[in-house]
């Protein structure tokens, strides 16, 4: 399990490296992300926007893996968290694990909504009101998902609650007797 979590960690690592260098080449290329919302320009396709589109799946499969190495490595430090729970019923794991990732979502859904506001308000004359529409969206979304995380964690975690306040009690009423 080691070298798996070594080799995620350096594909993650040379991964965000190759995006790095590819955005600081675009930057010297004066490919920027207004050139990318503006795919097809009214003059035609041209060769410097085949490029720019090229470049944009390229960056998105990057990512792509990065989010996929990430994903495994939370499993895998999920399992070793859950496994010093006290009380912890290990039949529960899948649901914890499922419901630590919604909540990653949702975070994950918040950044990428504060990164793309900009990119598209920009659009012109329909931009303010896409931008509303995602943001609404996008809020609900996440309503959904926190209030569905959080119905899983707290009956997973009901049990060990309990085995704590069972223990705590336990405690008093032998300090008390004696």
């Amino acid at each position: 399990m080691r070298r798996e979590v070594e080799g995620r960690i350096l594909r993650i690592l040379a991964n965000i490296g190759v995006i790095a260098l590819i955005m600081l080449a675009l930057s010297f290329l004066n490919i920027n992300i207004q050139s990318i919302l503006r795919l097809i320009p009214h003059e035609g396709f041209t060769f410097i926007t085949a490029i720019t589109v090229m470049i944009t799946v390229i960056l998105f499969f990057i990512a792509l893996r990065i989010i996929l190495d990430l994903i495994r490595l939370v499993d895998i430090a999920s399992n070793t968290l859950l496994k010093r729970i006290p009380g912890f019923n290990p039949e529960k794991s899948p649901s914890i694990i499922r419901a630590l990732k919604e909540i990653s979502i949702v975070f994950l859904a918040a950044i990428a909504l504060s990164i793309a506001t900009p990119l598209i308000t920009s659009i012109p004359r329909i931009g303010g009101w896409i931008n509303i529409a995602l943001t609404i969206t996008v809020f609900i979304f996440s309503l959904i998902l926190l209030y569905d995380a959080g119905k899983t964690l707290y009956a997973a975690f009901e049990s060990s609650i309990q085995t704590l306040i069972d223990r705590i009690t336990l405690k008093d009423n032998t300090e008390t007797r004696q």
